[in-house]
């Protein structure tokens, strides 16, 4: 949304409340300055703290009670926070989209938006793969389970990432994937499945094949799957 339509929007918000009530805002020349914490949270229910500290033209801090309204185009935020000692806060809520979170406060005709980097949600920084098969070793039945476990750089399991299987292996036509080579999201636990089969004939001496899974921003991890 642009900044005309914010305004706009914000205007609209003071006129429901009605003339009796009408809000306390900032003065005409007032500054306005955001910042969050953390930068970085999970998506579905992460929290961050969004913070404006709102100033007057003479650099005094606006009085106790001052109205924010807080927008964002990613997850759900507190729509007012009353400033106490120039400072008005609300929480941020992820949900289940990844991706940086643009948000935006207004009093009166004062307005900001987070600094860049801004808010990062969930995958839109995954930074390490684990994959799993199970079993490792394939004798009966003839198939596995594999499974790839997305992490944040704080080490977090991240939600919504989308996630490819792929094989290397000497004989593409014996082992496949259920799904193909097609993009797949983890869910809740920073996890994504799939099924690798192989038609190799059994007793014909063990054979490796590598499972590698890679997010859409190219991390990637890799395990290693023996036939018999």
């Amino acid at each position: 949304m642009s900044k005309l339509g914010l305004v706009a929007a914000a205007s609209a918000a003071v006129m429901l409340v009605g003339c009796e009530s009408a809000p306390l805002t900032a003065p005409n020349g007032s500054t306005l300055f955001l910042q969050v914490n953390p930068p970085f949270v999970i998506a579905n229910g992460g929290i961050a703290v969004v913070t404006a500290v709102v100033t007057e033209p003479a650099g005094t801090l606006v009085p106790d009670g001052t109205e924010v309204l807080f927008f964002t185009n990613l997850g759900r935020i507190d729509p007012v926070g009353k400033t106490v000692r120039g400072v008005a806060s609300v929480n941020f809520v992820s949900d289940a989209r990844s991706g940086i979170a643009t948000v935006t406060a207004i009093s009166g005709q004062a307005t900001a938006t987070l600094p860049e980097p801004g808010l990062t949600v969930g995958s839109a920084l995954p930074e390490r793969v684990n994959v799993t098969c199970d079993p490792q070793r394939i004798v009966s039945p003839r198939n596995c389970r594999v499974v790839a476990t997305v992490f944040d750089r704080f080490g977090n399991p991240v939600q919504g990432v989308p996630v490819s299987f792929s094989l290397a292996t000497d004989d593409v036509l014996e082992e496949t994937l259920d799904s193909g080579g097609a993009f797949l999201y983890t869910n809740s636990n920073g996890q994504v499945t799939d099924t690798m089969r192989t038609r190799a004939l059994f007793g014909l001496g063990q054979k490796t094949v590598t499972i590698n899974a890679t997010t859409a921003n190219g991390i990637a991890g890799t395990t290693t799957v023996f036939i018999d």
